[in-house]
């Protein structure tokens, strides 16, 4: 019983964690990338910036939602990992993590 509790109490632990990250990338960061980006469209229309600054401030932006779906992808294993030790039957932490992707794994290209 101890150790179930144990179990329920790291999952939990866990899935707090994804879902607060989660909640951050969402509610603030993406949106402060977007407005950043958007601001940049209008220095770059008035000639106030060149075509690399709005082509960074747009990399910045896709980069955000990149790690804001990856946040959320953990928050969803999280969840997983949670209802499954609720349920007695905790996953192994080797299942929930995806390694690197193929295109990581192979230097990208």
């Amino acid at each position: 019983a101890r150790n179930a509790s144990s179990q329920v109490r790291v999952a939990y632990d866990g899935y707090r964690s994804a879902y607060d990250l989660a909640r951050h990338y969402r509610d603030e960061l993406v949106p402060l990338h977007q407005n950043i980006t958007e601001e940049s469209v209008l220095q770059y229309n008035g000639m106030l910036i060149g075509v690399f600054e709005l082509l960074a401030a747009a990399r910045s932006q896709s980069a955000s939602v990149a790690q804001a779906i990856e946040a959320e992808r953990d928050f969803w294993r999280a969840d997983a990992a949670l209802k499954a030790s609720l349920l007695g039957q905790p996953i192994a932490p080797l299942v929930l993590q995806s390694g690197a992707s193929p295109a990581q794994a192979g230097g990208g290209h």
